[in-house]
């Protein structure tokens, strides 16, 4: 599985990705690793990141990949604000593209501590847990997370409550 931060916009990674038939992860990011999270904005980050989406499914499908490779990551936390990652996830379900897999991955990420007031790591874990059976409520399939078994216990309990 090739995890693209890069979103899939190089003709190159889609290259790879077709030739090899690996499973490909496009994340939104806003500017590099190194410029994302100086003052990132959008006029609309939930409809600017469907617009993106779709165009790299778009793109993908031209380049003669596999739809079926894709899955799409609206990379919370990567060129976001605390605002914009919130309305991400209050609009998480309308990130689908394609009826293809939506990737959640908030583990441990910054904007949980700022949230609680918190800055340690440990401190995330909790609120880690608790958005992961939030994301799998809205639509999230894929999970990355640090701490396997509290999350991977937060998704039997919610799918049991969703397929009950």
């Amino acid at each position: 599985m090739i995890n693209d931060v890069g979103g899939l916009r190089s003709a190159e990674m889609r290259e790879v990705v077709r030739e090899t038939g690996a499973g490909a992860i496009a994340m939104h990011m806003q500017g590099t690793p190194q410029t994302m999270q100086h003052s990132p904005h959008y006029e609309d980050v939930t409809e600017e990141i469907r617009v993106f989406f779709r165009q790299c499914i778009d793109a993908c499908l031209r380049s003669g990949m596999d739809p079926k490779c894709l899955a799409f990551d609206p990379g919370i936390g990567f060129g976001k604000t605390v605002a914009h990652n919130l309305a991400l996830l209050r609009n998480l379900e309308s990130m689908r593209v394609s009826d293809r897999p939506l990737v959640f991955g908030v583990s441990r990420k910054s904007f949980l501590g700022r949230l609680n007031a918190e800055s340690s790591m440990e401190a995330r874990a909790w609120p880690t847990v608790a958005l992961t059976s939030y994301g799998r409520s809205r639509g999230a399939s894929v999970f990355r997370v640090h701490d396997v078994r509290p999350n991977a216990e937060a998704l039997r309990m919610t799918e049991a409550i969703l397929d009950a």
